[in-house]
């Protein structure tokens, strides 16, 4: 077995040991809370380890098979980012003591009035 092979091996080895340990704490920080906003940035950690694991597989394989996958789970990511960022905003109306969610919807609403 050539160094090269040696080296390489410890490489991955050390990369996989590094997602592993990153996949574990935004695991806790899921579970630990104590707000939505920590389980959504532990959620995006995940999401981002899982982006990451994959494009080294493809690196590895040399392989581009996996690449709407990729896609999809930063769509995915995204989006739950903008819904939580939607959910936890507070509205702008006084009246409304910050319970609800500002959306378009009831900005036209409230302009109607």
């Amino acid at each position: 077995m050539s160094a090269a092979v040696v080296v390489m091996g410890i490489g991955v080895l050390l990369v996989l040991a590094l997602l592993g340990a990153t996949l574990a704490l935004a695991v806790g920080r899921i579970v630990r809370g104590p707000t939505i906003l920590d389980r959504m940035i532990g959620s995006d950690i995940v999401l981002t380890t899982a982006l990451v694991v994959i494009a080294a597989a493809m690196v590895v394989r040399q392989d581009l098979t996996a690449v709407p996958v990729l896609v999809v789970i930063a769509a995915t990511s995204v989006f739950a980012t903008i819904a939580v960022a939607r959910i936890v905003t507070p509205s702008s109306d006084p009246s409304d003591e910050g319970t609800d969610a500002t959306t378009p919807e009831h900005a036209v609403e409230e302009e109607s009035k």
